[in-house]
């Protein structure tokens, strides 16, 4: 969450069809009256305003309005009519759950007298009555507002819910009175009838890899019975399955599997053993974590021969996180570890996903590659892949633009970011080690910044409370190995 961002629970009475709601804003934005008007609803695009809440010093508009639902169609089929009618360029859109329903969300850009505008949207159905919430800024600004947009999505519930009808209900699979009452493995956590969110011209995908975040591995396999898919990762080295409907992106680094909500995520990426057994791997882990979250709750489990560490009472912002760490052996140098970040009410859920997908992994289609560094292994040096060893001696050189512009070379998605971040990290060491301790604050915080614009990237809430996750431990790392915070009051 972002420290400027103070959420207070604001609460908004009824103006039409009894729609009183209470969501979570930032404290200092200012509520505007709205005119009372009596809205036509013959006209298919109007919506009758409920709230408007602007930032003090911007132009930051969070905005719900409502109508009654339309007679046919989906609740996607409405909410890609409004915006098309209202001029607005949609480039992401999934599901997600608002006001404990399911909500079609997404971004679009729209130009205005001021620049084009980033416009955060979410529609969903309640009673037959439609609810839209937007959250608008200019393009410049919007990452500064993304996590008080996942605040409203988390927090926002209506004073006087009816439930919602058919038309707002993600497609549910055709299935057996068995299938239906009792569904088991992957189908279990299935959320379509299809792969059709593994295919590269999904909208989230589409718009993932337009901002260099990552690519969709290719889709090997689909089980309409089991509603699951198998992929091949080529970041892991491995085939593994997913359950349908939910996304699978491989940034060269990592594999991100998440869901439309972004309730649930799952990372996966491998672990040099570098001589350790499970247990140190996640004492390892253990360490890290304390350094940025002293308060948390530490516990060691076993399931299914998988060995795992869990934190409880983090905490994004206001809301409370839990992570898991679950370790599969790959071969006697590797582990293939699943980083499991979710919100308390669906974190045993999200284990019990992790160990199918870890469970289901197949690693002898192809032999694994050097296995990345992980949290407590020694810095990488030049025997890494080449293009790390000459990013290397570039910064040794202080040549660190070019250094940073290889890297992005080697590495056209957000891993770059994460690189560039570990270049400046192994930087600001060495420049201690020499006695040059400007030049080390000064690489200090260029890894910092590194990883804060690596958060930035996060296109659903899922990934941005998981990112966030990685820019603090990665932050409290550096403080560490520098022996305190260079930009502390005093220092």
């Amino acid at each position: 969450m972002s420290p400027d961002l103070h959420l207070a629970r604001r609460s908004f009475p009824a103006r039409v069809a009894d729609l009183g709601f209470a969501v979570e804003l930032p404290a200092d934005w200012i509520v505007h009256e709205i005119e009372a008007v009596d809205t036509d609803f013959s006209d298919p695009t109007a919506m009758a305003a409920l709230a408007a809440v602007v930032a003090p010093h911007a132009a930051i508009v969070f905005a719900a309005a409502a109508r009654p639902g339309f007679d046919d169609g989906t609740l996607d089929d409405w909410a890609g009519y409004l915006l098309r009618e209202n001029g607005l360029a949609v480039r992401a859109s999934g599901r997600a759950v608002v006001a404990e329903v399911s909500a079609v969300v997404g971004e679009a850009t729209q130009d205005s007298e001021v620049g084009e505008l980033l416009v955060r949207f979410a529609f969903f159905e309640d009673g037959g009555r439609l609810v839209n919430l937007a959250l608008t800024a200019p393009i410049v600004l919007a990452d500064a507002v993304r996590d008080a947009w996942f605040a409203v999505l988390r927090t926002f519930r209506l004073a006087a819910p009816r439930g919602a009808g058919p038309a707002s209900a993600a497609p549910a699979a055709p299935s057996s009175p068995t299938e239906a009452s009792a569904p088991v493995g992957f189908a279990a956590f299935a959320l379509a009838v299809d792969a059709a969110t593994l295919a590269p011209e999904d909208p989230t995908n589409a718009n993932l890899r337009a901002r260099g975040v990552g690519l969709v591995p290719n889709v090997l396999a689909t089980d309409d019975g089991g509603r699951r898919a198998t992929v091949a990762a080529g970041a892991i080295v491995a085939r593994f399955d997913v359950p349908y409907g939910w996304h699978v992106i491989d940034d060269g680094r990592r594999v991100l599997v998440f869901e439309p909500s972004g309730r649930m995520q799952i990372h996966l990426d491998r672990l040099a053993r570098a001589g350790r057994d499970d247990d140190r791997i996640l004492d390892a882990i253990e360490r890290e974590m304390r350094r940025e979250w002293p308060a948390a709750e530490f516990v060691r489990v076993e399931s299914g021969g998988l060995r795992a560490l869990g934190a409880r009472n983090l905490r994004d912002g206001s809301q409370p996180l839990e992570q898991y760490h679950i370790l599969r052996a790959v071969d006697p140098t590797a582990a293939l570890r699943a980083r499991v970040t979710a919100t308390p009410e669906t974190a045993t859920d999200a284990c019990n996903l992790a160990e199918l997908v870890l469970g289901s992994c197949d690693f002898g289609a192809v032999a694994p590659p050097e296995p990345a560094a992980d949290a407590d292994a020694e810095p990488r040096g030049a025997d890494g892949p080449p293009w790390w060893g000459e990013a290397l001696a570039l910064e040794a050189a202080d040549r660190c633009d070019a250094a940073e512009e290889h890297i992005r070379t080697s590495l056209p998605h957000s891993g770059s970011t994460e690189s560039i971040a570990e270049l400046y990290r192994l930087r600001m060491r060495r420049l201690l080690a020499t006695g040059d301790r400007v030049g080390a604050i000064a690489a200090f915080r260029r890894a910092a910044d590194a990883m804060r614009y690596f958060a930035s990237l996060a296109t659903s809430g899922g990934e941005g409370m998981a990112r966030s996750l990685e820019r603090d431990e990665f932050r409290a790392r550096l403080v560490a190995e520098f022996g305190g915070d260079p930009d502390a009051a005093g220092a």
